[in-house]
């Protein structure tokens, strides 16, 4: 009993003790294992795509197209670190582009990431698009001059795979 004359405060112990939290800890433990909280970036996936068209100058347009294929919101990278080449038949580098960064996607969410111009001449191509972390992509393509008009053929894509001590981030 406390000394000032006050009726001492009942104790409130719970029947279950410290079980009492164990339903918001298993409810926490499901929703980091199902992904719904911000946790590790280990499981950002993305692919990417090209594509090639020509204006009516006769200017070649590559675009390079990032897809969120995770079934979670890839949050924004501002490490993507994407390097494109494009290279002709005699495999001479014709010019280099970059991307530093990436938007946020939601889970199947796509954006354009890159964009190249220039004019080239009949022949064929290889575009290659690659970052460390998540991947790339190399479009071969020909170019070919049809009754005196330019046109694309022979698109040909391939996905390439992330390099693997770039995977997880540091």
């Amino acid at each position: 009993m406390p000394s000032n004359g006050e009726a001492p405060l009942p104790q409130r112990n719970h029947p279950l003790g410290p079980l009492r939290a164990l339903p918001y800890f298993l409810l926490l433990t499901c929703a980091l294992l199902a992904g719904c909280l911000p946790g590790g970036e280990d499981d950002r996936r993305l692919a990417f795509a090209g594509g090639v068209r020509l204006d009516s100058e006769g200017s070649a347009e590559i675009t390079i197209v990032a897809r969120n294929v995770s079934d979670r919101l890839f949050a924004q990278d501002d490490h993507l670190d994407g390097r494109g080449e494009v290279f002709n038949s005699a495999q001479q580098l014709l010019d280099r582009f970059t991307q530093e960064s990436i938007a946020k996607l939601t889970a199947g969410e796509e954006t354009t990431v890159a964009t190249w111009q220039g004019v080239l001449e009949p022949d064929t191509y290889v575009m290659r698009w690659t970052t460390a972390r998540y991947g790339g992509v190399e479009l071969e393509f020909t170019l070919l001059k049809r009754f005196g008009v330019l046109e694309v053929s022979n698109v040909r894509e391939r996905q390439l795979a992330p390099e693997p001590a770039a995977q997880s981030p540091g």
